[in-house]
């Protein structure tokens, strides 16, 4: 894996990686929505949840891809995930406690 993340970084400017992360993200950001269109059944789709989660999957693969290829601090990163993750429970706690 390390060689290909290398050959395909030596190859691909961060500029190309930047703009595919971020068409990936655009694509994740509508497959996410699709399969919350299928969960609340307000909006009929086509589209099978199989289908739906099948396609979420691909494209947070596809995401996490283009991440890997990023020269990023990745235990700021998880850092920053750990604070992030507990200021959630806090705030899902407050909600419940004013409820």
């Amino acid at each position: 894996m390390e060689d290909a993340k290398r050959f395909i970084k030596g190859k691909v400017p961060t500029t190309e990686i930047l703009a595919g992360l971020a068409e990936e993200c655009g694509e994740l950001v509508q497959a996410s929505l699709k399969l919350r269109r299928i969960f609340i059944k307000e909006n009929p789709t086509p589209v099978s949840e199989e289908e739906a989660i099948e396609n979420l999957h691909e494209e947070i693969a596809d995401v996490l891809l283009y991440i890997q290829m990023l020269d990023v601090n990745r235990q700021y990163i998880e850092d920053i995930v750990m604070l992030k993750t507990d200021r959630w429970v806090n705030r899902i706690k407050e909600k419940e406690k004013n409820e």
